[in-house]
């Protein structure tokens, strides 16, 4: 059977799995992380799937985009990116 996630008050925990990690930092006398700027995650996201760093412009364009859907977008355009397939084929 499945684990119950911890009953957890908190604006941090948005999903069960948040809940479980929180619990351990709580644990452990740990806090959170602060939530990442939109340039460090654009370049967490670009390093990760692609192996490489945004450009400037990728960059201005995430961080000028405000839509809600932008982060979705930007995953989308990454794993579409030969790079992607590139900098993960090299693993099998």
């Amino acid at each position: 059977s499945n684990p119950v996630p911890p009953k957890i008050d908190s604006d941090w925990a948005r999903n069960p799995v948040d809940q479980f990690v929180l619990r351990r930092l709580t644990e452990a006398g740990m806090e959170p992380s602060k939530r990442a700027d939109r340039r460090t995650l654009i370049r967490r996201a670009t390093m990760s799937l692609t192996g490489l760093m945004p450009t400037y412009s990728e960059v201005q364009q995430f961080v000028a985009d405000d839509s809600p859907d932008a982060w979705s977008k930007l995953i989308d355009r990454l794993l579409a990116s030969p790079h992607y397939g590139e900098r993960w084929a090299r693993h099998w």
